[in-house]
């Protein structure tokens, strides 16, 4: 059975991830930090009633030692790591005349070094198993097409977009494909919070309508995105049919951005 980490997993698109590759026939690590221990033993719960497999570990993925014992314990309970989900993230809508330096430094520290402690750790444990491996990560369509609103979280982004290519020319002589994942408007928490910049900006009170109405959400298929949606995305950059597959950052937004 393979063994997959998702980190930031306790909620959102993370959580739809897990349960998903746990569905796909995955030893799943489900990855959070410690105050969302209770949510991750909630998603640890629903992939074993389903009859799947899945192991949780509390872990700040922005601290070097941290992901390094994450690992480890997934190797000890497992016995190897196959696929890494460099998942966890967050989203600061701070402008850049707003902006603190201990606010850029926390985006970047979980956003971008979150997913180069995930990978190289995760590569230096797939070169020892010596048969490859894959390593995925968030990015998102702000790592493509930024916005104004939020600076910090979408430099991050093309960060983990050039981080994503040159991975993949570093890692492919080892089998290790690299790959990342672009979600558009997608109903999470996250998404809220970037609403609620919105309707702050424009004197608004009901979040939920400018959540619904922003025009970061009017897609060509004309359909509301949910975690589920990404995670098949990723289901498929974790399974043998992405093989040949590196170094792409692959938009899943409904139809806004094309690249």
């Amino acid at each position: 059975m393979p063994v997959a980490i998702v980190t930031g997993a306790s909620r959102g698109i993370g959580r739809a991830i897990a349960i998903r590759l746990a569905s796909d026939g995955f030893s799943v690590v489900v990855n959070d930090i410690v105050p969302q221990k209770s949510l991750i033993d909630e998603v640890i719960a629903e992939i074993k009633k389903a009859g799947h497999e899945a192991h949780g570990v509390t872990a700040d993925v922005s601290n070097e030692a941290q992901v390094q014992a994450m690992v480890d314990e997934t190797v000890a309970k497992y016995g190897e790591l196959n696929v890494i989900v460099a998942n966890a993230g967050i989203l600061e809508t701070s402008t850049l005349l707003e902006m603190t330096v201990e606010k850029w430094d926390r985006t970047y520290a979980i956003n971008t070094r979150g997913v180069f402690l995930c990978w190289t750790i995760a590569a230096k444990q797939m070169i020892k198993q010596g048969h490859g491996g894959k390593l995925i990560a968030a990015c998102s369509i702000s790592g493509y097409r930024p916005s104004g609103k939020a600076p910090a979280y979408c430099s991050s982004k093309w960060a983990v977009r050039g981080l994503t290519q040159t991975a993949a020319l570093e890692f492919g002589q080892y089998g290790i494909t690299c790959n990342s994942y672009c979600p558009g408007s997608v109903k999470t928490d996250m998404s809220r919070v970037f609403a609620e910049r919105l309707a702050a900006d424009k004197g608004l009170k009901d979040v939920e309508e400018v959540y619904k109405t922003s025009s970061h959400r009017t897609n060509a298929i004309q359909h509301e995105l949910f975690p589920e949606d990404i995670a098949g995305l990723v289901s498929f950059l974790s399974g043998k049919d992405s093989n040949r597959m590196t170094g792409q950052s692959i938009i899943c937004d409904g139809g806004i951005y094309f690249s």
